[in-house]
């Protein structure tokens, strides 16, 4: 048996700042540790490959006589399965969920006191925040969110992406502006 995609090592933190009206508040989240055997055509190459699809960072990295120095074997229709000619399950194929993510980022500006005081107005406050921007993660390229499950529906178990990796609700990314008022 090898690796483990239990996460391991969760970890949190949040760093924040106020000074002279600007305030900035950003928190990041992470996996130490937490490794995958990828199933489906997003982690192995020519996974059935009748689908049409292959990610880049697995196409442009293959096995070819021009190219023996890739990391990927040579692409080959596996027909839905993990365990024919390309990918037999060992470690240089074990996908390094690992990751640190910027869940959020804040930065505000409040408006002078002795100026909102003229207009009767107690505060306020403009602010831009962006979610899930950022993650830094080991899996090269692959589109992958280290974050999710392999592909899982509550309504049918037996649907097409069922545990498939990478095929799951990604996290979300926003970005948002916004003006707090206080009378």
């Amino acid at each position: 048996m090898i690796g483990n995609s239990n996460p391991r090592y969760e970890y949190g933190f949040r760093l924040g700042s106020d000074y002279k009206g600007v305030d900035l508040s950003v928190f990041f989240q992470g996996v130490g540790s937490r490794q995958l055997w990828g199933d489906g055509f997003l982690a192995i190459p020519g996974y059935n490959s009748a689908d049409g699809a292959m990610p880049e960072a697995i196409a442009g990295n293959y096995w070819t006589p021009d190219n023996t120095g890739a990391f990927y074997p040579a692409a080959y229709n596996n027909a839905g399965s993990n365990v024919n000619n390309n990918m037999q399950v060992q470690d240089r194929y074990l996908l390094n969920m690992a990751y640190l993510r910027l869940k959020n980022l804040t930065v505000g500006y409040s408006l002078p006191q002795d100026l909102m005081k003229k207009i009767w107005v107690n505060s306020l406050r403009v602010y831009v925040a962006l979610e899930n921007f950022v993650t830094w993660d080991h899996l090269n390229g692959l589109p992958i969110d280290p974050e999710t499950i392999n592909g899982y529906s509550m309504w049918n178990t037996t649907n097409y992406n069922a545990g498939r990796t990478g095929v799951g609700i990604p996290a979300f990314k926003s970005f948002s502006f916004g003006v707090q008022l206080n009378f």
